[in-house]
């Protein structure tokens, strides 16, 4: 194993490397102090040696005869890694010390090395760290050397993880290194490896961003992704998930939080932006309620604020650029109906005016007329009953999720697919509402 304790402190043989002047001189120098029991396990206290041969990489090893099942499990561990950057053992050791010190004032959190928690159980794949909370037990596991090459290979490492850690009945929470991460928030989009998208995750806070996504996307005839400028590649969904990307640098560790709503799941990989990120600090991201907190409560409901404000103001943009455009057009074509049209309308208004009974909102009528207008299949007493209950009723903006301006929109949208000028004038009309 690459690791040891020498002198009251755990060292590893990437780090001593570097400290002499040359591959050899470091070889001889530790495998001297090793011969003088300098280095002992830091699991069992047993002595360690350095081995160093042409057919493997030095590492520590027991004397023989000596070897303990703790040091053997960790070997196996740091095969598991041995993808990894030099970040990797920062980050994962920075958390571990964070959450144990948790466990200090928390007397029902444990918290271990993955190797550790699943020696007994001798478990062939470990995440990097354990946490069990009372009756609940969860991983985590951090993913650094994130990037195009060799993403496939990391895409079959991930989904063997996880695999395993499912049959295990395991939940895992991910990390990423952020070296990789690219969004462009003037298009909503996230640009995603493979190995990403596998790495997403569903929490409260997804669910409640869910519920908010389904609240804005009622209205069709606008979708939410295209009033934010978003390029859709597929059908989007409303499953909101998460993505936690992890920074390291010489001062400290950082998450960012990312929420999103997959797009395009074959290359090139891509994801609908929902929320625009945001960092938090490590203390606050590893609080352990249930859970992992994992979020800023805070930032949340005001990134829920300004997503909704957005979403109202960019709507409101798009519906006037709409009219802007088409709308004098069809102004125009209503103008010039004949004047036996306009009689004829004005006869038909009449009576149907004095035929029409009272329309409650709870009665379904109205929800039966606006489905109607919504696929620009309307006839001309129905559209007279529609502009009537909403000329006579305009403090009652609301319908089942429908907004005045949504129904307006569908009246324009139904200009361009009905010809009958005496359903195309009570159109305008609701339109100028």
């Amino acid at each position: 194993m690459q690791i040891a304790m020498y002198e009251q402190k755990r060292i590893s043989l990437t780090e001593e490397f570097p400290k002499f002047t040359s591959r050899e001189i470091a070889i001889d120098q530790i495998k001297k102090r090793g011969q003088k029991r300098a280095y002992t396990c830091p699991f069992c206290e047993e002595f360690l040696t350095l081995r160093a041969g042409s057919m493997n990489e030095p590492h520590f090893a027991h004397i023989r005869g000596k070897s303990c099942l703790m040091s053997q499990a960790y070997e196996q561990y740091e095969k598991q890694i041995n993808r990894e950057s030099s970040n990797h053992s920062v980050i994962r050791d920075v958390i571990y010390d964070d959450l144990s010190t948790q466990g200090k004032y928390k007397p029902d959190l444990k918290v271990e090395h993955g190797f550790q928690a699943k020696l007994k159980e001798n478990w062939k794949i470990v995440p990097d760290i354990v946490v069990k909370k009372g009756s609940q037990e969860f991983g985590i596991s951090i993913l650094t050397n994130v990037h195009q090459k060799g993403d496939e290979n990391l895409v079959k490492l991930i989904r063997k993880r996880q695999k395993y850690f499912k049959e295990k009945e395991l939940d895992v929470i991910w990390f990423v290194e952020d070296r990789e991460l690219s969004v462009d928030l003037t298009y909503r989009v996230l640009f995603l490896w493979e190995s990403e998208i596998l790495l997403t995750s569903k929490t409260p806070w997804d669910c409640k961003w869910e519920n908010l996504v389904h609240e804005l996307s009622i209205n069709d005839t606008y979708p939410l992704h295209e009033v934010f400028n978003y390029h859709g590649r597929t059908e989007l969904t409303n499953d909101v998930r998460s993505l936690y990307y992890v920074n390291s640098n010489q001062d400290e560790i950082t998450f960012s939080v990312y929420r999103m709503i997959l797009d395009e799941l074959n290359s090139p990989y891509r994801a609908f932006a929902i929320s625009t990120g945001y960092n938090i600090q490590l203390s606050e991201a590893l609080v352990i309620e249930d859970q992992l907190r994992l979020a800023n409560d805070d930032l949340e409901e005001r990134h829920m604020a300004l997503f909704r404000s957005d979403f109202a103001n960019a709507l409101h943009i798009m519906m006037q650029e709409y009219k802007e455009t088409y709308v004098p057009n069809i102004i125009q074509k209503s103008a010039s109906l004949s004047p036996q049209t306009r009689v004829a309308k004005q006869k038909t208004v009449r009576k149907i005016k004095e035929d029409l009974e009272v329309v409650h909102w709870d009665d379904g009528t109205v929800s039966y007329l606006i489905n109607k207008l919504k696929r620009g299949y309307i006839t001309e007493e129905d559209v007279i009953k529609l502009e009537y209950y909403l000329r006579h009723n305009r403090e009652l903006v609301v319908f089942k999720g429908w907004e005045l301006r949504d129904i307006q929109a569908m009246a324009t949208s139904a200009l361009g697919r009905i010809d009958d000028p005496k359903v195309r004038i009570h159109l305008v009309e609701i339109e100028e509402l």
